[in-house]
């Protein structure tokens, strides 16, 4: 074989590699979630932090048509219901078991749990010590 021939040869094949390795897509649009997720284990502390990064990667997902990622809508409703927001929390354990099938059993407990927990009650009006006893009751 000539070298010339040789060298276009390995030429072509170095093409065909970067054009594969290039146009390699990826199945989900993670922007960040997995990084998002070790901070947010590392640094428990920063919780709202990752409560904001969690916001953007799904709403970036969504708004580029995107997957978004296994785990993503579950965590993100987890926060919510630890925040106490029940509604919105159920709202995201139910995206995560349609767009996952596979965690349908525990979005299911999750969704039981979080429909059986009760909101905060409102605290009661505060009455001045100044005001008669009848309005104390």
């Amino acid at each position: 074989m000539r070298a010339t021939s040789l060298w276009g040869v390995l030429a072509t094949f170095a093409l065909i590699f970067e054009y594969g390795c290039n146009t390699q897509k990826t199945m989900y649009r993670w922007g960040g979630y997995d990084e998002a997720l070790y901070d947010h284990y590392k640094n428990p502390q920063k919780r709202d932090e990752f409560v904001v990064r969690l916001s953007g990667i799904i709403s970036e997902a969504e708004k580029s048509g995107g997957a978004v990622p296994p785990g993503c809508y579950a965590e993100y409703g987890w926060a919510l219901y630890e925040e106490g927001r029940t509604t919105e929390a159920v709202a995201y354990f139910e995206k995560e078991s349609k767009q996952w099938p596979e965690s349908r059993p525990l979005m299911e407990k999750l969704i039981r749990n979080a429909s059986r927990a009760k909101a905060p009650a409102p605290a009661p009006p505060a009455v001045p010590a100044s005001a008669p006893e009848e309005a104390k009751k």
